[in-house]
Order: structure tokens, then C-alpha cells, then sequence
């Protein structure tokens, strides 16, 4: 029993301690403290370093919540570790877990267990999985999606020996289970409904064909874990150094412990994030150098909403951002506001995972009026910070030139961009 004890003091030990956390704001000076509690009226009460009094954010105002470490900057995440989280999962709604997979209840062969240190045991619907990927044979992301016309799941088996590795494009996950996947073929396989078992070290993973998905309509935040877990839901509580969110997919509520989180995104509070809204018409993306043949239903680097060029996260000297458009020169998206919003705010950057060549102009036009310009940005330049105001702006433009060599690495975030009712 000592030993127990002693055991999970060290582990406790080993955690990097969070000391403050710094609330960003639409309508206030970002707010450095610990936070006490979620009230009744909605908002967070922060414990600010030499106020007696508590300062009070709203839920609805607040873009993002940043832990900090003991130095004050933000915490930091951790590699992955295939031993101890050996899968990825992805859902439907965006949200990434990573665990070790178990069986299901005996009764349900249509859910799993996940098990993470990070947000304890969940169970899961396979009819909840977009993919599922190994984390020692693929980097996140690194699997191209399903075709919109796809009617069937496709697996990426691992090489065997000198063989390449191989894909079996007519597939179905049936069912997940502690030592791997059940998978049927239904040329393969014929009558074995149940389909044939494949070892997780045999796969680099199963990419779902998945109907869309219904988007919360309610003030929703987006949770980032030091593992790369991230969790939607709507926020119930926050005291104690706990955080409940309301699970929509999972049909759950779901307590995540504060020491583990990086940050907190919130959405669909009195403002609205462009990755969420439609394009008023085509984006007008072209590479610099235009050939004659260019059709743009076949271009490779068209906008991508919530991730960067390449399909990583968006981060812009390494911070990373739940929210944002990733684009690569050359780029102009249109918005339609019909001038409901009053302000325009993002940070712009060069993305991390762009080269040492990248070289970029971010500009913001409202009906046609150039707004504002970066200038050029590089990959050492950091974010730099739009605040525009759009109270009768009809269309918004947001556009992304090259700058020096061409267009070569460049790309480039509009990294939480959202304009404020």
C-alpha cells in the first residue's frame, strides 16, 4: 500500500504544474490568473495576481485559454508515445483522442473502449469514427481523406518485409477490438459477414466513410490536451481545477483535469470564425507561375479550414491554433457579412511547417477598399495581429500574395480569424 502511495506521488510529481492561465478576450485586455470557478451568469472568475478583486469573463467574449506554465509561457505538448497511446482516433466532429484501444461491452460489438491517462476510459461507436490511425506507422493526418462520391471505408496495411505497403479500397470497418480491427471486404470475404481480424501492427489505418456531420449550434468550446487530444463540447463547469464539458458524439459528460490541458478555444459566442462560414463565391487560388492548362478542381493547395497547408495544425511560431483558413499563395477568399459584424480580428503569419524561402503579403479588403496590408512576412516573423473595423462592409476579401521566390513554401494562416457582432 506505501508503495502505491509513492507511485502516484511521483506521477503527480512528474506533471508540469500549471500556475496561471491567460484569457483572451473580444471586448477586453487579455486577463492573467487562476481561474476559481464557472458562475450562474456564465462566466469565468479569474483570480488576478494583486487585485482582490476577481476579474469576470464571459464564456460567449472569450476566443481562447492558454495555460502557462511556472515561467509564464504557455505550456508546452508532448510527443506522442505509441506504447502509451498507441492508436489516434478521429470522429466525426473533428475531435482527435489518443489511447489504447479494449473491447466493448459483450452485448455491443458496434463499440470500443479508449483508455488515455489523459481523459480516463470512453467508449465509442464505430458509426462515431472518421479514421483511426496508428500512431508508430502514421504521422496524424498523413492519410489522404475518402473521395466525396466514396461508398466504402479503405485500409492502409503496413509493408511486409521489401513488400510497399497496401490498400484495400473496397473495406468496412466492422468492429474494433483490444488486439485490432475486424474488417470485412465483401469481395473477399463473401458470406463471413463478421469479416477477418487484423492486428494493429499490421495497419497504418482505417480511413471512414462517414455521412456529414450536424454542427453545434451552441457556445461550444474546443479543448487541446499535451497529447494532442482535442475535445469538443460545451462547457458545464470549471472549478477545482476541473473542467466538465457536455460531449455531443460521445453522449457524455466528460471531466478533464486542468494540469493537462494547453489551451481552450471557444466558438459560436458573439462572434463568428470564417472557417465556419461559407465562401460568398469560388475561392481564386492559382499558383505564381500560371500554366495554360490550370484547373483549379485539380489543384493541390486550396484553402483548408482549421488546418494548415500539408493537413497539421495550424501554428504560427509555435503556437498552435484550433481555428483559422491554412491557404498557400496565391489566395483571395470572399465572405458575405451584409454588414452584421462590426470588427475583424485574426493573427497572420507564415505556417511553421512552411521553408526557410517562404515569403508572404496578407490583405484585407472590404466592398473592394484595401483595409489593411502585413507587408512581407516570413517564417522568423511571428504572428502579427489584425483588428479591423467592418460595420457596413457588405463583402469581406481576405487575400494572400507572394512576396519573395514566387510562390515557393509559402505557406501562409489567417490563424483564428473571426469577425464580432
Amino acid at each position: 500500500m506505501i508503495r502505491s502511495v509513492v507511485v502516484v506521488a511521483a506521477v503527480l510529481l512528474a506533471l508540469p504544474l500549471v500556475a496561471d492561465t491567460r484569457i483572451t478576450s473580444v471586448f477586453k485586455p487579455p486577463v492573467t490568473g487562476k481561474i476559481r470557478l464557472l458562475d450562474q451568469q456564465g462566466r469565468l472568475e479569474v483570480v488576478v495576481p494583486g487585485s482582490e478583486v476577481p476579474e469576470r469573463v464571459p464564456l460567449d467574449e472569450i476566443e481562447d485559454i492558454v495555460c502557462l506554465a511556472k515561467d509564464g509561457e504557455p505550456v508546452k505538448g508532448d510527443e506522442p508515445n505509441p506504447t502509451e497511446s498507441p492508436v489516434r482516433v478521429c470522429l466525426v466532429n473533428g475531435d482527435v483522442l489518443y489511447g489504447t484501444p479494449d473491447n466493448g461491452p459483450a452485448d455491443d460489438d458496434e463499440s470500443f473502449i479508449l483508455r488515455s491517462p489523459r481523459f480516463g476510459e470512453i467508449l465509442i461507436s464505430i458509426e462515431m469514427i472518421q479514421r483511426i490511425e496508428c500512431v508508430a506507422a502514421c504521422k496524424p493526418n498523413e492519410l489522404p481523406p475518402l473521395d466525396a462520391k466514396a461508398e466504402h471505408d479503405v485500409v492502409y496495411f503496413a509493408a511486409d518485409g521489401n513488400k510497399p505497403a497496401q490498400v484495400d479500397p473496397k473495406s468496412e470497418l466492422v468492429r474494433v477490438v483490444k488486439d485490432g480491427v475486424f474488417l470485412y471486404n465483401e469481395i473477399l470475404d463473401g458470406d463471413n459477414l463478421e469479416g477477418n481480424r487484423y492486428a494493429w501492427n499490421r495497419l497504418r489505418g482505417v480511413v471512414c466513410f462517414r455521412g456529414p456531420h450536424d454542427a453545434y449550434d451552441k457556445l461550444l468550446g474546443i479543448a487541446v490536451l499535451r497529447d494532442g487530444t482535442v475535445l469538443r463540447g460545451a462547457i458545464r463547469s470549471w472549478a477545482d481545477g476541473k473542467v466538465e464539458l457536455d460531449h455531443k458524439v460521445l453522449g457524455k459528460n466528460l471531466v478533464l483535469e486542468e494540469s493537462k490541458l494547453m489551451s481552450l478555444t471557444m466558438k459560436n459566442g458573439r462572434y463568428q470564425y470564417l472557417s465556419d462560414l461559407e465562401y460568398a463565391n469560388e475561392p481564386q487560388e492559382r499558383p505564381y507561375y500560371l500554366p495554360g492548362d490550370f484547373k483549379y478542381a485539380e489543384y493541390l493547395f486550396k484553402a483548408r479550414r482549421d488546418q494548415a497547408q500539408g493537413g497539421g495544425p495550424l501554428s504560427i511560431r509555435g503556437k498552435t491554433y484550433a481555428k483559422g483558413l491554412g491557404v498557400h499563395a496565391i489566395s483571395r477568399l470572399n465572405f458575405d457579412l451584409n454588414r452584421g459584424y462590426k470588427r475583424f480580428l485574426a493573427e497572420v503569419g507564415v505556417d511553421d511547417s512552411a521553408g526557410d524561402l517562404a515569403s508572404v503579403e496578407f490583405k484585407v479588403y472590404g466592398d473592394g477598399k484595401l483595409l489593411w496590408e502585413s507587408g512581407v512576412l516570413r517564417r522568423s516573423s511571428g504572428a502579427k495581429a489584425v483588428d479591423l473595423e467592418v460595420l457596413n462592409v457588405s463583402e469581406l476579401v481576405l487575400e494572400v500574395t507572394a512576396a519573395d521566390n514566387a510562390d515557393i513554401q509559402d505557406r501562409a494562416n489567417w490563424a483564428n480569424a473571426k469577425v464580432v457582432r
